[in-house]
């Protein structure tokens, strides 16, 4: 979702309508990122909490996962 727009099309432009569905494309990008983040760190919890059950490994991959993609 952030491969989609370009730093060149973000810069500020008084004539420019485009501008803020860029801005609204990427807050929405970055609010899909975050809550699928905290999504997986409740799994990680869940999955610890819980004796028996699918493995711990499954939070774990989904945080890194997410934090991968953020980085990048």
């Amino acid at each position: 979702m952030f491969n989609c727009v370009r730093k060149e099309d973000i810069d500020y432009s008084p004539y420019d309508e485009g501008e803020w569905r860029l801005k609204l494309w990427l807050f929405f990008a970055y609010v899909v990122s975050f809550v699928s983040l905290a999504a997986s760190v409740g799994l990680l919890i869940q999955d610890s909490l819980v004796k028996s059950g699918p493995s711990m490994w499954t939070g774990t991959a989904g945080i890194l996962q997410c934090v991968f993609v953020l980085i990048r």
